[in-house]
Formats: structure tokens, sequence, C-alpha cells
């Protein structure tokens, strides 16, 4: 039986050097990007459960390309440009839908499902013929976990290959299977798309800005690893940081770091657990919370086989280059997508989907609607407080950035994820 393996990989020298902040605030460095690494690696489209019958399809966008993806035959999905080969308009402008072709709704071109062009009002007035082809140009697809991935280059090395060990790891959660898709909600940020994919690759800011996470996770045993292109962290939920001291324990009218606090309540409460019963130390608190939990999963038919306990029991945190984040818990795990905007480098948009585990061979509910905000207007307020903490955060650095006395990021050792993140970006941006 696979299982995810927990223990510490080599690293890389990745180096101490500074990282310009032109990379965050220069348009050329954006326009470098849209042009030499978009294209050029594998993104995650959406979901596949969005095209699970003969002629669903979907649109995805980044930067400026819009590509459509559709379920072409039983089993086989296909992508394109999402872009009429008459005279540019898209072809698709909704996000979602279901039919048996695609009609460019500007002079009714018709394609098929598998993009070939099938229909032409007038098609005798066109002394040269017809395009080429006949047909939307085809993107490069494939599927991993619950997701379906594109890559804009016709000569793209496969997605598994792409993913590698990173992928293999989180094969033992069955992404497909064992989850659902319960809320999608796409947030416009006052940041460069690098902003925030930074926010969820370290620790070092939960004393910052996260300091009630203090009281039940520890942000100073979190062991990092390199996967190439792609990283993680484990960050260990149900015991205090040793951050949490006695004395801040205290100032918040606790007896010390070892007394159980509001924070370490409501856990114990979450896993089916008395908090008035336990007479314990809320640094000896992890195995009965382990315990709880899986007899919790049992009872509620939620298969925990393939997962170790210490993993029941951890945010396993993984990020895929260049733009996707799974923080992932036994019973539902967060998927962060974030995207550049088309021609601002201080926007971008960050899609935030949550996902609930479901029970054994139960059906998933209905897809929720995917709702579009933008950050600040109100809608964020239903979001966990560390999310809210972190998306408020994005605004002031972005503006800081543009700062004449700020001139890069001065990284530490824990941050080494964005560090190596930005050795992969440059890779594409400033190699061959």
């Amino acid at each position: 039986m696979a299982r995810t393996p927990l223990e510490k990989y080599d690293e890389p020298d990745l180096g101490t050097a500074l990282i310009p902040k032109e990379r965050y605030i220069s348009r050329e460095w954006m326009e470098r990007e849209l042009e030499r690494m978009w294209p050029r690696t594998w993104l995650m489209a959406g979901p596949t459960a969005d095209v699970a019958e003969v002629g669903d399809w979907f649109t995805f966008e980044i930067g400026r390309e819009s590509i459509l993806v559709v379920r072409s035959a039983p089993d086989r999905i296909d992508a394109f440009h999402n872009t009429c080969q008459h005279r540019g308009y898209r072809v698709c402008e909704a996000e979602r839908g279901h039919g048996k072709t695609f009609v460019c709704p500007y002079h009714l071109w018709a394609y098929d499902l598998q993009g070939r062009l099938r229909g032409v009002p007038d098609r005798e007035d066109y002394p040269q013929g017809l395009p080429e082809h006949g047909r939307m140009p085809r993107v490069s697809v494939d599927t991993w976990g619950a997701w379906v991935f594109v890559n804009l280059d016709p000569d793209a090395e496969p997605l598994a290959d792409f993913l590698g060990v990173a992928g293999e790891h989180l094969e033992p959660y069955h992404f497909d299977r064992n989850y659902a898709l319960t809320e999608h909600i796409t947030f416009e940020w006052p940041c460069n798309w690098k902003v925030g994919v930074d926010a969820f690759n370290e620790v070092y800011h939960v004393q910052g800005i996260h300091p009630e996470l203090l009281e039940i996770s520890d942000d100073v045993d979190c062991p990092i690893d390199l996967f190439g292109k792609h990283s993680r962290f484990l960050f260990k939920i149900g015991y205090p940081s040793p951050r949490w001291t006695d004395q801040k324990a205290q100032a918040a009218g606790y007896r010390d770091r070892g007394q159980v606090t509001k924070e370490m309540a409501g856990l114990l409460e979450a896993f089916g657990l008395d908090p008035q019963a336990y007479e314990g130390r809320a640094d000896q608190l992890r195995p009965e919370l382990i315990r709880s939990l899986r007899a919790m999963g049992e009872a509620h038919g939620l298969d925990f086989d393939e997962l170790d306990d210490e993993q029941l029991m951890m945010d396993v945190h993984y990020s895929f280059f260049p733009n996707l984040t799974f923080n992932i818990s036994p019973g539902h795990f967060w998927l962060f997508r974030a995207r550049p905007h088309p021609t601002d480098p201080d926007r971008m948009y960050w899609d935030y989907y949550n996902y609930d585990r479901i029970p054994r061979d139960a059906e998933p509910p209905p897809r929720p609607v995917h709702r579009h905000a933008v950050w600040g207007d109100g809608q964020e307020k239903e979001l966990h407080l560390a999310l809210r903490q972190d998306g408020d955060a994005a605004g002031p650095i972005q503006q800081g950035m543009h700062s004449a006395g700020f001139k890069g990021l001065h990284l530490a050792a824990q941050e080494r994820r964005i560090r190596n993140f930005h050795r992969v970006l440059g890779e594409y941006v400033e190699g061959d």
C-alpha cells in the first residue's frame, strides 16, 4: 500500500542572494513570464468533475489566454485555444457548459467536440478557401488527482514527469474519490501573483500575523523539503509552538504553556473530545487527538487507511510550480491557485477551492457555484481567520515593494521554499 513519505530529503544549495523586487513590480518581467514561463508549464485548469459527461466543457483563463477544456469522448478530454479561426472571437464566453458543438457567437462558425470546423455560413464567399487546418488549435492536456492540467507547449514533457515525486507523494489521499469540492471563490488581490504564492510557502510569518496558531501548532519544528520544481513543509498540529512560552501564556491569562487554551479546547471539541474532561497538559494531547480522529473517521465511513498517524495531525503542505498550493488535512483540504492579471503586475487572481472528505462510496454533493469577488468586498469574511489574515497582508506587501527603500527579498533559511521557487522561475524566464 502506497504511503506519503515523511522523512527528510537532501536539499540543494540555493545560495543567499537577494531576490530582486523587479520580479514583483516590473511590467517587463511580467511580459517575460507571460512569454517564457506560463506557456511552458503544466497548469491546473479545473476539476475533472466539471467535464464528467461527453459534451461537458469549461474555460480556463491564464494571462491573456483562454483555454477550452471539453470531454470529447467517454475516455477522452481535449483542450483548445478558445478562439475562433475566423476573426479571433472567443468561441465560448461562459465558464462552463454542455453541448454537441461550439458555435462562435459572432459569425456562427461551428466546431465539433474535437475542435474541427464543421460549419461556416456563406463558405463560398471565401476565395482563399477556409483556414488550412480548419480547427481550433490543440493544447496539451492530461489529468492528475481530481484535476485537468493543460500545457500550451506542444512539446511539453509528460505531466507525470513534471510533477515527479511530489505528485507520487499525494497519491494515498485519492483526491479523485475521497473528496468533493464544496466551495469555490475567485478573489482579486491587490498584489503580484507571486505574493499570493509566497504567502503560503513559509511559516515564519505565523508568529506575526497568526499568533493564535502558536497555541495549537509547531511553527519551529516544521520540516521543509525541495523536490526540483516543487516543495513541501509538514506543519504539525496538536501541541503548542515553542514560541508559546510560559510568559506568553500567562500574559494571556493561563497558568503556563501546558494549560489547555481556548484554541486547544476548540481543537478537542472538533475531534470529538470533551475539553472539561481532559486533565493532561496541552503538549501531551496529540496522541489523544490522533486516536479520536481515527475513531471518528471509522464511525463516519471516512477512509484514513493509507494515512499514517503523523499525517492525521499535520498540515501536509505541498506547492506545485508555478502556482498551486495544497493545504491537506485528513478531513478536508484547501487548494489555492494564483493567476497573473493579464496586464497589471500589481494585481492577481486567487482561486480558493475547499474540498471535504466524503464517506466511502458516497455520492458527492452538487458542485458549488463559482463566485467572484474583490478582496475587501466582504465575501472574504466567511473564510478561515488565517486566510483572511494572509489576504489582508497582500496589499501592504505589494505597496512596500514599490518603495525606493526596498531592493528585494532578503530570505531566511526557513523561507527557502520561496528561494527554490525563484530558482525555477529564473530558469524559465532568464534561461534558454
